[in-house]
């Protein structure tokens, strides 16, 4: 078991700002994050002797917070979007754009930025979680597709629908 190689003070060193990280897209919310957070810590530590040494433990922690926050989501859904923390160069990776603007732009960006966060928050779950995955924590199609036990023909699919969504909505906004 890779519970003999890697400890859970050890796994949490290295995970622990990826994994709060999520717990923030995924709640959009810090409160919610610190509860989702320790929740995933908790069933990390019962289920450690669960890691399998050819599974990347990363992934694993990952589809444990997912399922904590699939089961705890409804009880999350009214948060205030603006608490989100979000990556202005994923995001201007999701629409193609340059990361790099002239100070004439910046309050453009910047608004845009918010209406782009605020439309991938209004995305239902099945949608943001692999917009997040991809964009935001830089998984690939086959580490996405075991995270949230889909095939990778499923993740494409909500990747690219997602996007469209996306696209929509801020053209509706522009």
């Amino acid at each position: 078991m890779i519970s003999d190689v890697l400890s859970l003070e050890t796994l949490y060193k290295m995970y622990k700002n990826q994994i709060y990280t999520l717990c923030i897209r995924l709640t959009r919310s810090k409160m919610h994050a610190d509860d989702l957070f320790g929740e995933t810590w908790v069933r990390v530590a019962e289920k450690l002797s669960n890691i399998r040494k050819e599974k990347n433990p990363m992934n694993w922690i990952y589809t444990v917070c997912l399922n904590i926050y699939r089961k705890s989501a409804p009880k999350w859904k009214e948060v205030d979007v603006a608490e989100a923390f979000f990556n202005d160069d994923a995001a201007a990776e999701l629409f193609g754009r340059a990361t790099n603007v002239t100070a004439d732009e910046l309050m453009i960006e910047q608004e845009t930025m918010q209406q782009l966060q605020k439309a991938v928050s209004a995305l239902d779950d099945k949608y943001r979680i692999p917009i997040i995955l991809f964009y935001f924590k830089e998984f690939s199609y086959n580490e996405i597709a075991e995270i949230m036990k889909l095939n990778m023909s499923t993740v494409k699919f909500r990747l690219s629908h997602a996007k469209e969504l996306l696209k929509k909505e801020m053209e509706v906004l522009a």
